[in-house]
Formats: C-alpha cells, sequence, structure tokens
C-alpha cells in the first residue's frame, strides 16, 4: 500500500533482530511475543534515524527498555534525553512473502494475518505524556523498518496513515522542544537576550528607513500610524528567512504590558526589513502553544506594510512559541514567562 508521505527507510540489522527475539522469549505467550518483537524493532529503527540526525537518544531510560514494563504494557516508547518520551508504534507492511510467514510462525508459534490496514491503533496505555508518535513499516522479508510519518498527539486512539505529517515535522518538533526560550519575565529587569534590541536600534542598522520608526509609531508619506497603545516594553528581533529568498529579513517585535493581575500582555507584530516597502506574501505568523498546537495564525496577502496577532494574556510560568514560516522555511522563537 502505497501513501502520501514521503517516508525515511531504515535497516533492520541482525542485532536488532536479536534483541527484540530475546525480549519476546521473556512474555508469556505468542501474542505478546509478537507484540514485544515489532514494537522494539521500531523503537530500534527510530532510534537509529534519530542517531543519525546527531539526536540525542537514551534506550536505557525508555520504559521499552524496562522487562517489568514490557511484560504490563504495550508501549514502545524512546527517551530523548532532556525532552520526554517519543511513541513508536509498529505497522507490518502488505503482505510479506508466504515463506517469510512461515519463518515468523516458526518463531513466534503464531501465524498473523496479513490486514495491510490504513490505521496505527495507539493502546491507552502511551496517550499521554509523549512529545510525539512516529509510526514505522516493519517489512521483515526486505529488513527494512519505514518510517511513515509523524503525530503529534494520539488522537482518539487510531492514527490514519495517509494524515500523518512527514518525518520532517518530527525534525521539527525536537527542534522546538530544544529551542532555548526567551524569558520575558526578565524583560522587565532589563536583562534581554542577544538579539532583541530596542525599535530604535534595529531600525538604525536594520530595518526599512523609509518606514521611520520612532516612539511605538512610524511615519509614511506624512502620516504618523500608531503601532502599540503605550506597552511597558517594546523589543525587537531580525529574523532571517535564509539564503533561499535571496537573504530576506523581517523584523518581529513584541510589545509587553504588566497587567494588575500578574498577567502580561502581549502584541507581536512582523515587519519587513532590510529596505524592503511590504511583507512577503504568503508569511505565515503562528502563536503555538506549550505543545505545540496553533492558537492563532495569520498569512499576508501581498503589500502589507506589516501583519500581528490579536492581542493576548499570559499567566506567569507559562511557555508558547512565535512560528514566521514562508514557504519552506520555518523560524521558531519559544518564549516564557
Amino acid at each position: 500500500m502505497k501513501y502520501t508521505n514521503i517516508f525515511t527507510s531504515m535497516p533492520i540489522t541482525q542485532n536488532a533482530i536479536e534483541t527484540a527475539k530475546k525480549f519476546a522469549a521473556q512474555q508469556p505467550n505468542p501474542q505478546k511475543a509478537e507484540q514485544v518483537y515489532l514494537n522494539t524493532l521500531a523503537v530500534l529503527a527510530v532510534n537509529d534515524y534519530l542517531q543519525l540526525m546527531e539526536i540525542e537518544t537514551n534506550l536505557a531510560q525508555s520504559d521499552s527498555w524496562n522487562p517489568v514494563v514490557r511484560l504490563c504494557a504495550d508501549i514502545a516508547d524512546l527517551d530523548l534525553k532532556g525532552l520526554g518520551k517519543l511513541e513508536c508504534r509498529p505497522v507490518m507492511a502488505s503482505c510479506p512473502q508466504v515463506s517469510n510467514k512461515i519463518e515468523i510462525k516458526s518463531y513466534l508459534g503464531v501465524f498473523t494475518p496479513c490486514t495491510a490496514t490504513p490505521i496505527c491503533s495507539i493502546p491507552p496505555e502511551v496517550w499521554a505524556e509523549r512529545i510525539g508518535y512516529v509510526v514505522v513499516e516493519i517489512d521483515e522479508n526486505k529488513k527494512e523498518a519505514a518510517l511513515l510519518g509523524f503525530a503529534k498527539t494520539a488522537g482518539a486512539g487510531e492514527l490514519y496513515l495517509d494524515r500523518l505529517q512527514s518525518v520532517d515535522a518530527l525534525l521539527e518538533e525536537i527542534e522546538r522542544l530544544t529551542q532555548p526560550k526567551v524569558n520575558l519575565s526578565q524583560w522587565f529587569e532589563d536583562i534581554f537576550e542577544t538579539g532583541w534590541q530596542s525599535l530604535d536600534d534595529l531600525i538604525r542598522y536594520q530595518v526599512n528607513p523609509k518606514l521611520q520608526f520612532r516612539n511605538g509609531s512610524f511615519r509614511k508619506g506624512g502620516v504618523a500610524v500608531k503601532l502599540f497603545a503605550d506597552p511597558d516594553i517594546v523589543r525587537a528581533k531580525l529574523i532571517d528567512l535564509g539564503m533561499q529568498l535571496g537573504n530576506k529579513h523581517v523584523a518581529l517585535i513584541m510589545a509587553l504590558t504588566q497587567e494588575n493581575d500578574g498577567k502580561i500582555n502581549i502584541l507581536s507584530q512582523v515587519h519587513p526589513a532590510g529596505g524592503d516597502r511590504y511583507l512577503p506574501s504568503n508569511l505565515n505568523f503562528v502563536l503555538l502553544s506549550e505543545s505545540g498546537e496553533t492558537l492563532q495564525e495569520v498569512e499576508s496577502k501581498g503589500m502589507d506594510l506589516w501583519m500581528q496577532l490579536r492581542p493576548f494574556r499570559v499567566p506567569s510560568e507559562t511557555n508558547f512559541s512565535l512560528k514566521v514560516e514562508l514557504d519552506d522555511i520555518s523560524i521558531t522563537e519559544a518564549f516564557t514567562i
């Protein structure tokens, strides 16, 4: 069966097969043995792939490597150092050769019919405390494991294979989780991370001089346009959209106001930079929750002088991200209060 996602295939090594057989042999019945066998192959395939991507993993800290947990639960997690657990769910490839099925029967003592289902079932015990789910197609005939795609949540316990995000989405999620967070609370103490400048400093060196920002407003055609309603703090950062787009830049501007209840009101905008008059068309500006859920999103339509998200109020101990995206270029800034 073919799916729309471009997947990554990893070889199933002899060491992986021996490890999976060892774990399977510890189980009380053939059905549980087969479950553990396939789960182990899926975990090892994802582990090999992430190591190739130079992403640190820790098999020993994974529940799937704990013999007691393996016995009691249908679990196929892989611990990512400092990030959490990634669930690696196996599905069988479409109808392996009969001879291979005989080999599986000989080892496991059970014949498993080929279902070629477009759905990957997620057991309830792994619906929570996961940074995401990778579906891995196990082809024992070819000794290959294909990473079919990624999902951030288990949904209702079933993942449709043709609706999975690409494996690139997994790498983006890991990058988001590993990114240092900008501490906005420290801004009120005049402590700012590298790259975050006052408007005057940013404009003096980088932003389109034709716009002439001053005191939270800019002038264009002799008319003053107010950007913010007297915030406590305004800071801006230059965002590089990459060599592929001719070194285009935009400016991410954050205006913060401390409110009486301790929450911080935030207004965020994106402006053209580097001498450009307008934002690039189809530029996306996205507010993400800590789990990566999209909370707000706006898109430039062409000839936009700037764009902004609706103001939002954030209590203390809250994490969120802002993403600027154009075509296949995506830049994410992570924040904490």
